[in-house]
């Protein structure tokens, strides 16, 4: 993964600072003249759409910086647009209708931010993790269980009104589960793999705060306690500030890198969300049947079987991640050497019985203690992830490569004779050393190998005898100058007194 470098040092005034040091003026402001009365209401208004506006405009900003994020920033900033467009809307209605028919037109505007909003977050999602993040898509499974079952219990199925109509009943209900989208997708890109920026922090507070808003303003509305101009304003309007702010933050191209790790860390932090998250529904019972209330015990159970059954399948993901570690190298990715030792032991073994050939390739990097000198430990694990990389890319599918030492790499060679074996390492000792390898920013270095290649006899198994002549060939390519291949002598094998 390429990282991306932002100063630390850099203590000037930023677009983004001010945009900060602004936001509670603002909202202060609107507060004041929220105070002096209707005849100063479009200057409310125009002071409460300036956040989502801000927004909308801070995300074009961040497009035209940041061109390779152009498409999911500009959705961010038509999901701003949508919901200035409705509180526009909703304003003028509100003028024309003593009291605004529900649903309206401005509706249409505000779901309308949801699926932009999504379709943003996961556009950066799929940028951070382009391969399957299992571990993370279930993460995030058990957070949008456990929410989609609340927010039924509580607002979903509350505001169903017999009386209201299919058209209200549908969109009264259309807000909820645009929230749950929202939950869905914020908690996979939160709980994702990969760097977690500034901006990135910013978003995932923006999403925070417009949830509990939303959440707040429909149990508010079912129980009759809603009013104009309450706190939730100001939630609203700081959340889009917060946005705006993390939009224009430098490290904004860091939320979207490519992360180096498939799957993230299981942290004790990360578990307890977990846990919380799947006893949600269970407790829900507990608590409404403690006060009397009659829960959904259908939707609830159902909720509980998907919850376990997801939770299952995360303790299974960490059990074969804990497996999987045990025999990779942390920093190549390849196998590791014990791993090799028991693969090459039952290849052994496997090759005496099917009297088939068995080779390996034992090979070091050159000079590689003046790599590390020359360009540091960075340059240095450069080189060794380059050269993992080429190896893999050069043997064949089902050959086996480790990491065998600090610069020495082996692959096991199943069914290769002495020609295949030898024709496999000097394909891997070009194609290591065709290219120069990056070292650092701009800085290029040209690596090469010394290989050596031993072959084990069909009527042995013996697989010690086969790592120490390869050792033996290794050295002796050394010593005779490098960049080259040595291929040991034929294994004896001992006969009977």
């Amino acid at each position: 993964m390429k990282r991306i470098a932002v100063a630390a040092g850099d203590r000037r005034v930023q677009p983004w600072h001010l945009l900060i040091a602004a936001a509670p003026v603002v909202i202060g402001v609107y507060y004041w003249v929220l105070s002096l009365g209707d005849a100063w209401a479009g200057v409310q208004m125009a002071l409460f759409v300036s956040a989502n506006a801000t927004l909308a405009v801070a995300c074009l900003i961040a497009a035209r910086r940041h061109r390779g994020m152009r498409w999911m920033l500009l959705l961010l900033g038509a999901a701003a647009l949508a919901a200035a467009a409705g509180d526009v809307i909703y304003y003028i209605l509100a003028i024309i209708y003593p009291q605004a028919p529900v649903p309206n037109v401005s509706d249409i505007a505000y779901l309308l931010q949801y699926p932009l909003m999504a379709a943003g977050l996961l556009l950066i999602v799929r940028r951070r993790t382009p391969g399957w993040d299992g571990a993370s898509a279930i993460d995030a499974a058990i957070v949008a269980v456990s929410a989609g079952y609340l927010a039924y219990e509580f607002i979903i199925a509350p505001s169903m009104d017999g009386s209201a109509g299919l058209l209200a009943n549908v969109v009264a209900a259309a807000y909820p589960v645009g929230d749950l989208m929202l939950i869905t997708v914020g908690a996979r890109l939160m709980l994702g793999a990969g760097q977690r920026p500034v901006p990135l922090r910013m978003l995932g507070g923006y999403l925070a705060l417009i949830l509990y808003a939303d959440m707040t303003y429909a149990i508010q509305q079912l129980n009759g306690t809603y009013q104009d101009g309450n706190h939730l304003d100001a939630v609203w309007m700081a959340a889009s500030f917060l946005l705006a702010a993390g939009m224009l933050h430098p490290a904004v191209p860091v939320m979207a890198a490519e992360s180096s790790t498939a799957t993230p860390d299981a942290t004790v932090g990360r578990l307890a969300m977990l846990a919380m998250a799947a006893s949600t529904a269970s407790t829900s019972l507990i608590v409404q049947v403690l006060r009397h209330r009659s829960p959904h015990v259908l939707i609830a159970g159902i909720a509980c079987n998907v919850l376990f059954m997801l939770v299952l399948a995360r303790m299974v993901g960490l059990v074969q991640a804990q497996r999987l570690a045990a025999i990779t190298d942390g920093l190549t990715g390849l196998r590791s050497r014990r791993y090799f030792e028991q693969s090459l032991r039952t290849e052994a073994i496997r090759a005496a019985r099917t009297r088939h050939p068995l080779s390996m390739l034992l090979l070091d990097i050159d000079h590689f203690k003046k790599v590390n000198d020359t360009f540091g430990h960075d340059g240095g694990d450069r080189v060794l992830i380059e050269v993992a990389h080429r190896l893999g890319k050069t043997v064949r599918p089902g050959d086996l490569v480790a990491r065998y030492g600090g610069e020495e790499f082996a692959v096991l060679l199943p069914s290769a004779d002495h020609d295949t074996a030898t024709a496999i390492a000097e394909q891997v000792r070009c194609g290591v050393g065709a290219v120069p390898i990056a070292v650092g920013d701009g800085r290029l270095h040209r690596v090469t190998v010394s290989v050596g290649v031993a072959f084990l006899p069909v009527e042995t198994d013996d697989a010690s005898s086969l790592v120490l002549y390869a050792d033996r060939a290794l050295y002796a390519a050394k010593n005779a100058g490098r960049d080259r291949i040595a291929v040991a002598e034929e294994i004896i094998v001992p006969t009977a007194a």
